[in-house]
Order: C-alpha cells, then sequence, then structure tokens
C-alpha cells in the first residue's frame, strides 16, 4: 500500500514538472512570436508603410501615445499615423525588447522598453529617445496575434527631449 502511494506522489511530482516545463516552452515561443511581429512593425514605421502597420491591430484597437489623446478605432489610429507625417517627422531607427510576457486566455499582455531615433526636416542629425511600454495582444481566430491596446511613454523628461532638439538644429 505505501508503495502505491508513493509510486502515485512520484507521478504526480513528475506529471506537475513536465507541465510546467511546457508552460515555460510555449510561453518562450509565445514571446518569440510577439517579438517577430515587433521587428515587421518596426520595418513597416521605418518604411513609411502605415496600411501594413495598421493590419498588425485589431479594428477596435486603442493606442495611448505618450503626450497625445488615446485614439481609439483603426480610423483613428491612421489619422494619427498621418498628421506624424504630414508634420514631417520620420522614424530613423525603431527597436524594441520584450522584457516580459503575461498569457491569459486570449489576451497576452506585453512589457517591454524602446529606443529610436526620429528626424524632421532642418534638423542637423537625429533626435533620440528610448523609454517603456505596454501591449495588450487578442489572439485572432486564425490564431495571429494583433494588437488590442498599447501605450507607451518616454524615459527622457521634457527638459531632456527640448536639449535635445536643440542640440539636432
Amino acid at each position: 500500500m505505501k508503495r502505491t502511494i508513493v509510486t502515485t506522489v512520484c507521478l504526480i511530482i513528475l506529471l506537475l514538472f513536465a507541465a510546467n516545463r511546457s508552460f515555460a516552452q510555449s510561453d518562450a515561443a509565445l514571446k518569440a512570436r510577439i517579438e517577430k511581429i515587433n521587428k515587421e512593425m518596426a520595418k513597416y514605421m521605418l518604411e513609411g508603410n502605415t496600411e501594413k502597420s495598421l493590419s498588425l491591430y485589431t479594428d477596435d484597437a486603442i493606442s495611448m501615445p505618450s503626450n497625445e489623446p488615446m485614439h481609439e478605432g483603426i480610423a483613428a489610429i491612421r489619422k494619427s499615423n498621418e498628421e506624424m507625417k504630414k508634420s514631417g517627422w520620420i522614424a530613423t531607427s525603431f527597436e524594441t525588447s520584450t522584457l516580459k510576457i503575461f498569457p491569459n486566455g486570449s489576451f497576452v499582455t506585453e512589457v517591454g522598453t524602446y529606443k529610436m531615433s526620429m528626424s524632421m526636416t532642418g534638423m542637423n542629425k537625429p533626435m533620440d529617445d528610448h523609454g517603456k511600454y505596454v501591449t495588450v495582444w487578442e489572439k485572432q481566430k486564425d490564431g495571429s496575434l494583433k494588437v488590442k491596446i498599447e501605450t507607451w511613454n518616454s524615459d527622457m523628461s521634457p527638459m531632456e527631449q527640448m536639449k535635445t532638439m536643440e542640440s539636432t538644429k
């Protein structure tokens, strides 16, 4: 009887260990998928391809950029991107680093950092920025992931940003 109990307990421990390793592997695979999408998004942004970039968002996505009002829905996000283009600002480099992911049902929350450079006509050199972001990804019926909610903000104070802008003129 004791041997059966010990065998059963050992089997349960082995199954729990295997399940834990399986979840860790699936989290790593999910993180890799998100990192791949982030690279695609950076590529589209640097190319100025708004439509390809927006194809990675849900139709009802919410974007909460730093120093701007919230944009609700793909049309509002498109309008914000178009206004940015018209203003003359362009991204010259953009890189993200996924620090953590938190899967929860059909959503995955990503926490990360970014580094980027931007320029505008008349600037001698690009302006650098770095900060952090949170993206909520929604799993689609086809298995793909799309941005549902995003927010980001700079680690640089407004005074630092102004000094950087002045030094690029």
